[in-house]
């Protein structure tokens, strides 16, 4: 009976954003009409900052299908009943730290795991861990010194967990 209740929720779901795909489409055709040389400047700047984004997905996607593959949500569900609330928050304050590109090319994978179990809380330590950029440490040495970088990244990743924990809490009382 669930099996075939998902599968008719499956077949209802569409593509979304037919209208605002629509109203782009209409946007640009006007903007060609008024200046065309910077519509096709526009597009082609679109098109190269998508093919910078596509390898981001590509790698997500397969995250997602390897997560889908080996960790079952029962799986996922086992694994966070044995770690601690703390234990979680941890990983997933590494987890947004050495994650890279767009925060909006994490959503689809985050948004599974959450199904499967990971607390909301997790994902607030996760976003909030994100602000510390890796590949930018060098350049903020360089800037501000290795002191300085060194206790603003930690008072950084300590606000993820505080933030992480407090979401807990107030999700608890609601």
């Amino acid at each position: 009976m669930k099996n075939g209740q998902q599968l008719d929720s499956n077949k209802n779901k569409k593509f979304q954003g037919e209208k605002f795909l629509l109203f782009v489409i209409l946007l640009y055709g006007i903007l060609f009409l008024i200046n065309s040389k910077k519509t096709i400047h526009s597009l082609e700047l679109f098109g190269k900052n998508t093919l910078k984004i596509v390898p981001i997905f590509l790698f997500v996607i397969l995250i997602m299908a390897i997560i889908n593959y080996y960790f079952p949500k029962e799986r996922i569900a086992k694994m966070f009943q044995k770690k601690s609330k703390f234990q979680i928050l941890m990983v997933s304050l590494a987890a947004g730290i050495i994650s890279h590109g767009p925060v909006y090319a994490w959503f689809p994978m985050l948004k599974n795991l959450q199904n499967k179990g990971l607390p909301k809380s997790a994902l607030v330590t996760f976003f909030y861990g994100r602000s510390i950029k890796l590949s930018l440490l060098p350049v903020m040495i360089g800037f501000f010194g290795q002191l300085y970088t060194l206790i603003f990244m930690l008072f950084i990743a300590l606000a993820a967990l505080i933030q992480g924990v407090l979401y807990a809490y107030l999700d608890r009382k609601n």
